[in-house]
């Protein structure tokens, strides 16, 4: 959408991959709390994506997705079930490999 939008494709790809590492870089050191990797991208002029644009590829999304929400859910149960049975082993932290 953002090449439609005008944007070169190589530059979109990197300004996407830009604002992706560093919304990971600023969740896991605390920097914010929520995922703003759509705001972000609205936010970047190099882009020229509007949040409606951004809301419609969601939804898109969201609609391409068929079983998985209810897939991970299933695995989420299952594992729940698993600790339950288990107590120990959810407390279970590999050692270093190499």
């Amino acid at each position: 959408e953002a090449v439609k939008a005008g944007a070169g494709r190589e530059t979109a790809h990197e300004v996407i991959k830009e604002h992706a590492v560093q919304v990971a870089k600023d969740m896991r050191t605390g920097k914010v709390r929520e995922n703003d990797l759509l705001a972000r991208l609205v936010e970047d002029v190099r882009l020229t994506l509007t949040a409606e644009d951004m809301q419609r590829l969601v939804e898109a999304g969201k609609a391409n997705a068929g079983d998985a929400p209810q897939q991970v859910d299933a695995f989420c149960a299952h594992v729940a079930a698993i600790k339950k049975e288990f107590p120990h082993a959810a407390k279970y932290e590999p050692g270093v490999i190499l």
